[in-house]
Formats: C-alpha cells, sequence, structure tokens
C-alpha cells in the first residue's frame, strides 16, 4: 500500500490511477452497449456491438478488482467497506455500487443472449446508472480529502466523468473495427461524442490550469510540481497527444467519417483520458509529502 514509487511514498500510487482509469472505461463502454435500449434513435446503430461491449466492460471490470486488492494491501479489506458501511464514505458507496454493476452486466448480457427480453429496457437503465457513479465516486472519493486542497473541488467528479467517456467511445470505435460493426452510422455516433467529450476536457483542462496556477499556496506548488515532474505527461501526453490531436482529426470533415481515423483519434483521447487521472492523483499528495 506504501510503496515506493518514481517520486516518493505516496498511499494512492499507480496501481490506483490504473482502477480509476480502467473501472471508468468499463463503465462507459457498458452506457455504450445498452444505448441501443436505453436511448433509441441515432444509438441503435451500436446494436451490432452491444454483446461484445458488454463482455469487454465486464472483462475490465474483473481487472480492477486484483488492483483494488493491491490498493488496499489484502483482500479481505475489500469486505471491510460493506461489512462496516458507512452512510458518509464514498469508498462504502463505491463498493456497494461496483458489486450492483457487475450484476446489472452479467443480467443485461443474458437478456442480449435470450434475445429482445423484456426488461432488458430496464436492466439497461439502472446498469446504466450504476456505471455513471463509478466515474463519480471514484471523483468523490478524491474530492472527500479535505486536507488535499488539489482535489477540493466539484470540478473532479465531473472531469473523470467526462474522461470516461472518452475513453469508453474509443473502445467502442476499436471494437466496431474489429467486429466489422464500422458502419457509417455508428461511425457518426461514436464520432460526436468523443469530439463533445474531448472538447468538454479541452475547456475543463484549461479550467484546472487557471484554478493551480491562482490558487492557494499548496495548489500553487502542486502547479510547480507538476510542470517540473509531470511536465511530458501534462503537456504532451493530456494536453497535446489527448486533446489537440484527437480535436485535429474530429473536426476536419475530409477526416471524420473515416472509422480508422475516428478510432484513433480515441485511442489518442484514451492516452490522455489515463495521464490527466494520474497527474490530479499526483498532484493531490505530493505538495505536502514534500513540503
Amino acid at each position: 500500500m506504501f510503496e515506493y514509487t518514481d517520486y516518493t511514498i505516496a498511499p494512492w500510487g499507480t496501481d490506483l490511477a490504473i482502477y480509476f482509469f480502467l473501472i471508468g472505461t468499463a463503465a462507459m463502454v457498458f452506457v455504450f452497449a445498452a444505448a441501443p435500449q436505453v436511448f433509441g434513435g441515432t444509438a441503435r446503430a451500436l446494436t451490432p456491438l452491444q454483446m461484445p461491449a458488454t463482455i469487454i466492460a465486464l472483462a475490465i471490470t474483473i481487472v480492477c478488482v486484483p488492483l483494488l486488492i493491491m490498493d488496499l494491501g489484502q483482500p479481505a479489506r475489500l469486505l471491510y467497506p460493506i461489512l462496516y458501511f458507512r452512510w458518509t464514505s464514498p469508498l462504502s458507496w463505491g463498493s456497494v455500487l461496483l458489486i450492483l454493476f457487475g450484476l446489472s452486466m452479467l443480467a443485461f448480457a443474458y437478456g442480449l443472449y435470450r434475445g429482445d427480453a423484456p426488461w432488458l429496457r430496464t436492466i439497461g437503465i439502472a446498469g446504466s446508472l450504476l456505471a455513471l457513479s463509478m466515474p463519480l465516486y471514484t471523483g468523490i472519493d478524491l474530492m472527500a480529502n479535505q486536507a488535499r486542497e488539489v482535489w477540493q473541488s466539484p470540478l473532479v467528479p465531473l472531469l473523470f466523468v467526462v474522461l470516461s467517456v472518452t475513453s469508453g467511445a474509443a473502445v467502442l470505435t476499436v471494437v466496431a473495427l474489429i467486429w466489422k460493426g464500422a458502419t457509417p452510422e455508428a461511425t457518426a455516433f461514436l464520432r460526436r461524442i468523443l469530439l463533445a467529450s474531448v472538447a468538454i476536457t479541452l475547456v475543463m483542462f484549461f479550467v484546472e490550469v487557471v484554478a493551480l496556477t491562482f490558487g492557494t499556496q499548496e495548489e500553487q506548488t502542486a502547479w510547480t510540481l507538476i510542470n517540473s515532474e509531470f511536465g511530458i505527461r501534462f503537456w504532451l501526453l493530456t494536453f497535446l497527444v489527448g486533446i489537440v490531436v484527437p480535436l485535429v482529426l474530429l473536426v476536419l470533415p475530409a477526416l471524420a467519417a473515416n472509422p480508422v481515423l475516428v478510432s484513433l483519434a480515441g485511442v489518442a483521447g484514451m492516452v490522455g483520458a489515463y495521464t490527466f487521472r494520474e497527474v490530479i492523483l499526483y498532484a493531490g499528495q505530493l505538495p505536502q509529502l514534500y513540503y
């Protein structure tokens, strides 16, 4: 739990950053898998991708379990937030919602296997709401740490949701290419989602820069550390690769209809979605550890 990292002894390290990224990605992959039943309309273009997307979302969620064990140190600690449930604890709520989210994916996959089950829409709606709670609870888990001024912002949970939308849509673009489901309708739908999420990420990126630049002493210290310790991850991988490149690929009309380039834009967005979370996670801890 308190392992050495590249920077210092940090209670929340790379394993938790990967967990935040994966659970958010799994959540939004399932939202897109359920979208044809939940939203209908243009979302029905994703119908051929529902089963593979649901299976992938479930597989990613299963991978998250050992990451949680690594962070907690002992497997038995996975049950503590549930056995000793606290209404005010984001971790307790997250543990319960994670289990319910996994069960909803199993139920939805079973409904798809059986055909157009009458309760498939109900399960899709419930599962989508539970999926939305995954990136929200991870962001709130940071925001609830009152001693970490960098995390003390309602922007963090919202940012985690938007980043999850980007990575989830990116996975769907890759699935569409592999399962030959990259129809013009599906490509156009996923392109619009990616364009919106990356554009919102751009706005939130600059909001975060302003907040850290002109914030409290601890936030300004974090900003100095970000530029010195995480400059490549923040400016190159998050801003340039994760935001600018996807926007260029998604905005230009000559490139927007190409499913391969839309998928490439999604993968680039995924890189930024991970590094942005990782930098925020470390930036909230390092000022008090270094100074």
